[in-house]
């Protein structure tokens, strides 16, 4: 095996927005909080940037180390079978697209996965789960987190992954209304609120898998998931010519 002597590159997810002034005023732009970006460097690793396209191949994905599927707007509902609502945002179907397929090639090559907020609700749906489409209409104990970013306190399963990272009674920051209604094959719940709504899911087998419906970019005491991930990066051996070990 050949030793790792950079530091991980991490690919994490970007939307596109229309810029709304100055020059480039209704052209799209690549959108990505710079919270992201900082939360990966704290962690040792680079961030890579990707931006929604035609689909990676096994080969290009398996370059880079790990992957973090970021915060966004809701996925689209037919996604998973179900109707539109008026409160659901406006889809976003070729990041859903680009983004599902991205998790399914990291799962076949073998790299660790970080999912937050939209991008645990990406790896649910991609393992045959589904969403509650608004809270907390849906599950009125629930409490409001859709307007603004809130504090919430979560229970962690203590054999798990997550805690090892943040704890088994962390106080996040939660920004979403929707989350998971059934959780998808391959997947475990390792953390909830006390409404019973899942915040965190692990995967049972294969490469590490974690996914939280929260924002730890936006609290240091977040920087747990993101050096787990760098953690679980350095656990999969990479091979002399740069694909994962046990790879074709």
């Amino acid at each position: 095996m050949a030793e790792r002597t950079r530091r991980p590159l991490i690919g994490v997810t970007a939307g596109t927005s229309r810029l709304m002034s100055g020059a480039w005023e209704g052209h799209e732009s690549v959108v990505l909080t710079e919270h992201y970006v900082e939360a990966i460097r704290r962690a040792g690793a680079r961030p890579v940037i990707l931006a929604p396209q035609d689909a990676w191949t096994d080969e290009e994905l398996a370059e880079l180390d790990g992957i973090v599927l970021s915060g966004g707007a809701d996925l689209d509902p037919a996604l998973y079978g179900a109707e539109v609502r008026d409160t659901d945002m406006t889809p976003a179907p070729e990041r859903d697209a680009f983004e599902t397929a991205l998790y399914q090639a990291a799962r076949r090559v073998g790299l660790p996965v970080l999912g937050i907020c939209r991008g645990l609700q990406i790896i649910t749906v991609a393992e045959g789960g589904d969403l509650h489409q608004h809270l907390p209409a849906d599950l009125p104990q629930h409490p409001v987190t859709g307007e603004r970013p809130t504090r919430v306190e979560v229970e962690v399963d203590a054999a798990s992954d997550t805690a090892l990272a943040v704890g088994t009674r962390p106080e996040v920051t939660a920004f979403h209304h929707q989350g998971v209604r059934t959780v998808g094959e391959g997947l475990r719940a390792v953390a909830h609120h006390a409404s019973g709504l899942p915040l965190a899911l692990e995967a049972i087998a294969g490469s590490p898998v974690l996914a939280v419906q929260w924002h730890p970019e936006l609290d240091r005491e977040g920087d747990g998931l993101f050096e787990a991930l760098v953690t679980a990066i350095g656990s999969v051996p990479a091979c002399a010519d740069g694909a994962r070990a046990g790879l074709g």
